[in-house]
């Protein structure tokens, strides 16, 4: 019954493991989705500090509607942003914890394992202590 316990133990590391390179996934789209926001917000800006002459006339109320279009659009950027490193930060805690939990039971499998390979080398000595016993007492008589 043992190794059953531990393939079970193999198993459910292996799923740990599967569990925490899906959520790392999820993390780098967070951070990829961050980093292009960032990116579309820098050109964004400038885009506003390059717009023409500000002080001619005609350009008054284009140029007004263009700050107003590229600020409210930099606002929903940042929002979004700021929704995605909360995400990012409960994304980061779930790997944490699954990381944690792998450790855990990686460390359980071993601790087994090596109960497993100290009873064997000790049935094995007393097997050969046995054996050396059974041998001495034959040559005493």
């Amino acid at each position: 019954m043992k190794p059953k316990r531990g393939d079970g133990l193999a198993v459910l590391s292996r799923l740990k493991r599967f569990e925490m390179e899906n959520v790392a996934l999820e993390m780098a789209e967070v951070n990829r989705a961050l980093t292009q926001i960032e990116k579309e917000r820098h050109s964004l800006m400038e885009q506003l500090n390059d717009r023409g002459d500000p002080d001619a006339v005609e350009s008054t109320r284009v140029v007004s509607a263009f700050i107003r279009n590229v600020s409210e659009t930099i606002h929903r950027k940042e929002t979004e942003a700021e929704r995605l490193r909360a995400d990012s930060a409960g994304i980061h805690d779930r790997l944490n914890g699954l990381f944690a939990e792998a450790k855990r039971i990686d460390l359980i499998r071993n601790r087994r394992a090596e109960a497993r390979r100290q009873a064997l080398q000790e049935a094995e000595t007393a097997a050969q202590a046995e054996g050396f016993l059974s041998i001495w007492l034959d040559d005493q008589r």
